[in-house]
This record gives C-alpha cells, structure tokens and sequence, in this order.
C-alpha cells in the first residue's frame, strides 16, 4: 500500500464502469501470453503465463499495480517453475466490479483463477496488499500452498484498517502523478520515488494517458477499489502461516506514515490526535511480530535495510538470489506431461523456449 512518500494525496474518482476502458490484447512481441479468465461468475481476471517448466509459481501484485509490475522479475524463476501473474479485480485489465475487495473476497478470485488455470497448488509470492492474500490462503487453504514468498508484504494493513474505521481515508502514501505531460514524465518520477524503474508495460497497464497529448491523466482502477481494499484488509495472525515462508522486508512498517498523519495540519485535528494515539500501539505492535517472525521456525524472515517498499527494483540481484534459494528447497519434484504432477497439469505447462517471442 505504501510508498517511501509520506505527503502523497489520494486522489478518488467520480465515476466509473464496471469494467476497465480498452482492452489489453495478446501482443506476441510480449515476454508471455496474456488472457482473461473467470474467478467467480462474472469477474474475469488478466493472467500473464510467462511459461517456464516445473511446479506453478503465482506472483501477485501491490494494490495499485498490475501484474505486469513482474514483466522482469518473473523471468528470472522460468528455468526452475512454470510462472504466471494476476492482476486483481478493479485494476488494469481485470474486471472493475463495484464490490469484493476485501481480503477474503479477493483470496477467493486467486483460487478461482487457478482453477480455471488448472493449477491445483503453486507457490505464491506477494507484494505489499498481496500479503494478505498470501496469509489468508495459507491460513484457510494451505492444501493450495506450496511455500510463500512475501516481498514487503507483512505490514499490519489490518490494524490500519481498524485504525481508520469511522474516519475518512486520509491521504496515502501513493506517488503524485497529477499534470505530468507524458508517460517518460510518469516513469521517471515513478523511478524516483520507488528506486528503480517500473516495466514499461506496467506503465501503460497502470495508468492512463491523453491520447491526444499523452499527458497523464488517472490510475487505471475502479474508483473505489483503493478505499475498499484499504478498509477491508483483515487482521489475521501471520505467526500461525506454518510456512515455508520467505519474507524480505525493508523494516519500516506503517509507523512512519502514522507519524506523518500525526504532524499535518491539513488534516483536523481530531484525525491528528486519533493518530498519536495509535502511535504507540502500531509501533509496538511492528516491532513484536518482526521479532515473532525472525524467530518463527517456519519463517525466513530478512530486514533489507534501506531497501524501500519495491525491495526487488532496488535491491533485485539479493531478491532473485533469496527467491531462488528458497524455492529450491520447497519445490515439489516436476514431472514430465504424462505423469502425476503435483500443483501443475500437463495441459498448463506454458510454452516453449522456440515458442516464446523475443523480449521487449
């Protein structure tokens, strides 16, 4: 959810449609297939199936990105898993429902989409709002669940949640995009606030743009998904996840934001001294479960210090390295088509190496 900004406004829109403007179409210069497939009656989500051989490895995204946000991350698993990415309801190309963006809900649609994938268990590793995903799965579907990867994804968004019932959604820690001219204009400033630069695709997936003067305009997701997916977040207990889990993390939690909240006089100040007196609880309440965590026998649990939310766009090389490690002592022997394949069948195996298209 969060970004290293700490002043960004939300920006909300006025209207919206039940499904997002424009389609994305399957364009066979990609680095993987792109489709459409049903979670539940009447929700479609966007799949990228970046191919590869071996056990399923599902990355998924950070609220208010796609999944397009792994178009180079994923690449670096296809020697070793068959890897796909999901783009959750109300954002880029998913359907934009008007509802059912809280965890559970939300947890639900992966499951359906791996259904309708033929994936019948998979790795799962989760960016920021992700993570709860991940937990609720592993807590209420652990049969699914080969091992976890949590990348920034452990932050008590839960309490936060608790924390703004009855309040208005103050300001979020989003990048400010308004009047930048151009899609150069919002990469750059993306990759100043984020420490690295996003995929391109990410960028045109994620956003939208004039089309006459390609100055950017909005976010491409439903108007109500950020608030509702903030609000819906569900306190759950990450030290009962048994693992395998890996989580890397920057270490900064919500706290700093909090703090922020507390000091601008923007906001009135009954929002200001709700938030000192949350204060105390939330900074107390991150350092005992990083602590739960680091000692959790199930759980490698890492602090990358100073890496920011986006850990694998600063620091990709440790992230890759970690991420590889791990999943080679949790995979599942892959067998060949024809055989029982735990968590993959044959008919989703991806396409091959002389298949694939040249990378952008």
């Amino acid at each position: 959810m969060r970004t290293t900004l700490l002043g960004a406004a939300l920006v909300l829109l006025a209207a919206c449609d039940s499904s997002p403007p424009g389609p994305t179409p399957d364009d066979p210069s990609s680095l993987h297939r792109v489709s459409r497939v049903e979670a539940v009656p009447g929700v479609e989500l966007e799949v990228l199936d970046f191919g590869g051989e071996g056990p399923a490895l599902v990355f998924l995204a950070g609220m208010g990105s796609t999944a397009h946000i792994y178009d180079d991350l994923a690449l670096e698993f296809r020697d070793t898993h068959h890897v796909y990415a999901l783009t959750r309801r109300g954002y880029g190309a998913s359907a934009w429902p008007d509802t059912g963006y809280d965890t559970a809900t939300l947890a639900m649609d992966v499951l359906g989409a791996l259904d309708a994938l033929g994936v019948s268990k998979a790795s799962f590793a989760g960016h920021s709002l992700a993570g709860d995903e991940l937990t609720w799965l592993a807590l209420h579907h652990p049969e699914r669940v080969e091992a976890l990867v949590y990348l920034d994804a452990t932050d008590s968004r839960g309490e936060i949640a608790a924390f703004l019932e009855g309040a208005p959604l103050p300001p979020l820690p989003f990048s400010v995009l308004d009047g930048l001219p151009s899609r150069q204009a919002v990469a750059e400033q993306l990759a100043r606030d984020l420490g690295g630069g996003l995929p391109a695709h990410e960028v045109e997936q994620a956003y939208e743009f004039d089309a006459a003067t390609g100055a950017y305009l909005r976010e491409r997701r439903h108007p109500g998904a950020t608030e509702q997916s903030v609000r819906g977040a569900a306190i759950m207990d990450l030290t009962k996840v048994r693992g395998p889990v890996l989580s890397l993390s920057d270490g900064q939690g919500f706290t700093a934001w909090v703090e922020a909240l507390a000091a601008a006089e923007a906001l009135p100040l009954e929002f200001r001294e709700k938030a000192r007196d949350f204060l105390p609880y939330i900074r107390q309440h991150e350092t005992d479960l990083a602590a739960a965590l680091r000692s959790h026998p199930g759980w490698t649990h890492l602090e990358l210090e100073g890496a920011g939310h986006y850990i694998w766009l600063t620091n990709r090389a440790e992230v890759v390295a970690r991420m590889r490690g791990f999943l080679a002592t949790t995979a599942t022997p892959w067998r060949l088509p024809g055989q029982d394949t735990p968590g993959q069948t044959g008919a989703h195996r991806g396409f091959s190496s002389a298949a694939r298209s040249t990378p952008r």
